[in-house]
C-alpha cells in the first residue's frame, strides 16, 4: 500500500478517505508501521496527516498501539511540533494504556503543554488526560495536577474545565481523589 502517496496526492484530505486509510492500515502491522513512521516525517502536511490516520487506526489496533508507544513519544521530543500532529499524537496516548516505563517523560511534556496558554484548548485538554491517567499511578502528581484543574475551574476554557473534571472522577472512581 502506497500510504504517503494516498495521504498527500489529494489537495484536502476528506474524512471517509482517512477512516480508509486507516482500516487498511490496521489490517498489517506494516502498514500500521509506515504510518506511524510518516507521523516522523519532516514533511508538515504528510505527517499531520498521518497522524490523523494512525490516531484512528490505534483505536483499531490497541495492542499494536503499546507495543510502539517509544516511537510515538519521540515525535513529543521533537522542537516546533504543528498543532495537528501534537493534538493526534497526544489523543493517540490518551487512548493507550500507557508504560509506566514512560510515565516520566511524559508527565514532563504534559505538564508543559498544559501550562502553557499558547497551546490549542485540545493539546492542553489532552495533556490534562494523560496526567490524570499517570496520577493513577503516580500519587506524588496527583496535588500539581488538581492544583491545575482547580485554576481552570476558575479561569479556563470550557474544554478544560470538561477534562479536568474527567481525571477528578476518574480519581474518584479509584479511590485516589484527596
Amino acid at each position: 500500500m502506497q500510504i504517503a502517496k494516498s495521504l498527500i496526492t489529494p489537495a484536502h484530505l476528506q474524512k471517509a478517505e482517512v477512516e480508509q486509510i486507516a482500516r487498511r492500515a490496521a489490517k498489517s502491522t506494516a502498514s500500521f508501521k509506515q504510518l506511524l513512521d510518516l507521523m516522523h516525517s519532516e514533511q508538515v502536511a504528510l505527517a499531520n496527516r498521518a497522524a490523523w490516520c494512525f490516531s484512528l487506526a490505534a483505536k483499531l489496533r490497541p495492542e499494536w498501539t503499546r507495543a510502539c508507544q517509544s516511537a510515538i513519544l519521540e515525535i513529543l521530543d521533537k522542537p516546533d511540533l504543528s498543532d495537528g500532529l501534537l493534538r493526534n499524537t497526544l489523543r493517540i496516548l490518551r487512548d493507550t494504556e500507557l508504560a509506566a516505563s514512560s510515565f516520566d517523560r511524559l508527565a514532563y511534556h504534559c505538564f508543559n503543554f498544559v501550562e502553557d496558554p499558547k497551546q490549542a484548548i485540545a493539546i492542553r485538554a489532552f495533556s490534562m488526560h494523560i496526567l490524570g491517567e499517570i496520577g493513577c499511578h503516580i500519587a506524588e502528581i496527583r496535588p500539581e495536577v488538581k492544583a491545575i484543574i482547580e485554576y481552570h475551574f476558575a479561569n479556563g476554557a470550557a474544554g478544560l474545565r470538561s477534562s479536568g473534571r474527567a481525571v477528578l472522577r476518574l480519581w474518584e472512581k479509584q479511590g485516589q481523589l484527596e
